[in-house]
């Protein structure tokens, strides 16, 4: 069902709507972790339990670590994922994760955590981390404003 949400073109709308606030949401979470108001205002879908695995676009980026994958269109159902990077000297950057994951669909399997649940997650097959790695996205993140 989420996928044919996604595909919809209700998930266009959706970015549309987020794209124009997302310079104010930016500023909540720009300490460098996820801010509580942040993820109250946004990613609002109970947390899945460790060992699921969960699909759908990535509709907003909290910081450098922590996304909302959308489950429907409203934030009801973004469940909020903190990305459990496999490269420890992987920096923790808001703009290189949204240049990777912004509006694009991931796989991620929950592995644990608190409030907002840890995964391990792959873009069309592909880890997150090795995407974060590339030169095109960390080219794209130091243009991302």
């Amino acid at each position: 069902m989420a996928r044919d949400w996604a595909r919809s073109g209700a998930a266009a709308i959706v970015l549309a709507a987020l794209a124009s606030g997302a310079p104010a949401l930016a500023q909540s979470g720009a300490s460098g972790g996820a801010s509580e108001s942040a993820l109250a205002q946004t990613c609002r879908a109970p947390a899945p339990v460790a060992g699921t695995t969960v699909s759908g676009p990535v509709l907003h980026v909290i910081d450098g670590r922590t996304l909302c994958i959308a489950q429907g269109p409203t934030p009801e159902r973004w469940i909020p994922l903190r990305v459990s990077p496999t490269l420890a000297a992987l920096p923790a950057d808001r703009e290189r994760l949204m240049a990777a994951a912004f509006s694009r669909s991931l796989t991620c399997r929950v592995t644990g955590g608190g409030p907002v649940r840890f995964a391990t997650c792959t873009l069309a097959g592909r880890p997150l981390d090795a995407v974060l790695t590339e030169p095109a996205t960390i080219t794209q993140a130091k243009s991302w404003r």
